[in-house]
């Protein structure tokens, strides 16, 4: 083993899991991370305009602290940023992140089509030398939308483009520090509650499916199933109209509701609960359902997504539903005879992880890059 390697991190959207993974990374690795970011908002503006701002400051790093790697995330522009860097950069080799992307990103209902920032994605991917997403789940439906959508330009498509991004794609998932998450959980005890407590610790968007959430609440009300509720998905812009309708319906249920920007505060309050759902219509990885898992919550989730990758095969049957029977009855089932026998294998499951774990690989992974 040599000496460590310099791996500047560029993150225009530092902020939630981005600035999540970077930190923990930075913290585990063997390796030198230095941390170029931006804050995390007006995405838009960051994906069109952040190459410019890291490209300058590129310009004005002294020679010696150029990196051995740089690793990117899928904000970056990383086609513009290597044709405006200096030259000492442009031949740095780059990895790129997909925490999401917009080639495959779900619009609202009243969204107009914008397919500019897929774009964006798609120069970015085959600008780098290595890219990686967070599951297997992603890597193959952006590589077929990419596939799907170059069948539709009219002409000189160049062959073997998406052979070409498969080759040098794999799947690297979001590390998590649980260390904050260790210290928490053991001052709590699994099902302990008077009354089982429902965790919503999404973002109140459409993409979530709240309406489906709500849906199964008053469902299970309506079966008189005890619970109680602890909302605290964050919301960005106009309130979701399910929120409202939660707030309605269940009313001194709630035990709990708004965003907790605290991370303390909120691990503790997830650590009281007792069951995490997602209703999600996207996911591609699922940050806030392995933090409650880790903290002790049984999981109940949608058997698609990304979601089969984090719960292990023999388990799928007690976690993962399907669209039939309705997610109110499962969950009424759920809570009647909670699967508790599990709870310590599903748990172990997330370990992995921990960036303890991953870290080594990642590092791994890099020394192999820059020998290249």
């Amino acid at each position: 083993m040599g000496d460590p390697l310099k791996i500047l991190a560029i993150e225009p959207y530092y902020g939630l899991s981005h600035e999540m993974f970077l930190s923990g990374y930075q913290r585990y690795s063997r390796h030198a991370v230095e941390i170029w970011d931006q804050p995390a908002r007006k995405w838009k503006w960051r994906m069109r305009g952040s190459a410019f701002h890291f490209a300058e400051r590129a310009r004005s790093c002294p020679p010696q602290d150029v990196p051995d790697i740089i690793f990117a995330s899928d904000f970056l522009n990383l086609a513009d940023w290597r044709a405006l860097c200096p030259q000492r950069f442009r031949d740095v080799p780059c990895v790129l992140y997909f925490h999401e992307n917009q080639v495959n990103y779900p619009r609202g209902e009243s969204a107009p089509a914008d397919h500019h920032y897929g774009w964006i994605n798609l120069s970015s991917a085959l600008a780098a030398d290595r890219v990686l997403f967070n599951s297997a789940y992603q890597r193959e439906l952006f590589l077929e939308v990419v596939a799907s959508t170059l069948q539709r330009m009219p002409d000189y498509v160049p062959p073997g483009l998406t052979s070409r991004l498969r080759d040098k794609s794999s799947v690297f998932p979001v590390g998590i520090d649980f260390e904050p998450h260790e210290k928490i959980r053991d001052s709590y005890r699994l099902w302990s509650n008077p009354e089982p407590v429902i965790l919503w610790n999404h973002r109140w968007e459409y993409d979530k499916d709240p309406d489906r959430f709500v849906d199964a609440l008053v469902e299970l009300r309506d079966r008189g199933s005890r619970f109680r509720v602890v909302i605290c998905g964050e919301s960005f812009g106009r309130m979701h109209p399910a929120f409202a309708r939660a707030s309605r319906e269940l009313g001194s249920r709630i035990e709990h509701r708004g965003f907790l920007p605290d991370a303390k505060a909120y691990l503790h309050r997830a650590a009281k609960c007792d069951v995490v759902v997602s209703t999600a219509r996207h996911e591609f990885f699922g940050v806030s359902v392995v933090e409650a898992v880790s903290l002790g919550c049984l999981p109940v989730l949608p058997n698609a997504l990304s979601y089969p990758e984090i719960v292990p095969p023999r388990l799928h049957p007690h976690f993962l539903y399907e669209d039939t029977p309705p997610l109110g009855e499962f969950l009424a089932a759920f809570l009647a005879t909670p699967p508790l026998e599990y709870a310590e294998e599903i748990q172990s499951a997330v370990e992995r992880y921990h960036w303890r774990h991953l870290a080594p690989v990642l590092d791994n992974d890099m020394e192999a890059l820059a020998s290249c």
